[in-house]
């Protein structure tokens, strides 16, 4: 029984320290930890598009950027498009900590006011 318990101790012990590494890391490595850890919720997370970091040969457009939650927190953020996806339009990413699940276009108004505020200032 003691195994039992040590052994749950230490899975708790390691999703909660792999949490805390990915919280404000935007690598690839955090997003994979985040994509695979049960404890983290997935969550809105809200962006003003810019230019791409980057866009590879087959036009698949890189980007890292400051993103907002509902609340006003940030976090750098690292997600990729399809194309190269218009400037100044703001997105609502659906994601679980560092791990970009989806985004969708929405308009300014739908950015919830404390998201709106941080984004527009990064």
């Amino acid at each position: 029984m003691k195994t039992i318990i040590k052994l749950v101790a230490g899975v708790l012990l390691l999703l909660g320290g792999a949490a805390l590494f990915s919280s404000h890391a935007p690598s690839d490595v955090a997003q994979v930890i985040d994509q695979l850890n049960p404890l983290l919720p997935t969550k809105d997370l809200y962006v003003k598009t810019t230019t791409p970091d980057f866009v590879n040969d087959y036009g698949t457009a890189a980007y890292k950027q400051m993103a907002a939650d509902q609340n006003g927190d940030t976090r750098e953020i690292q997600f990729s498009g399809m194309s190269e996806l218009k400037t100044d339009r703001y997105l609502k990413l659906t994601a679980k900590g560092a791990h970009v699940e989806t985004y969708e276009e929405v308009q300014k108004a739908e950015v919830p006011k404390k998201a709106l505020a941080a984004i527009e200032k990064a």
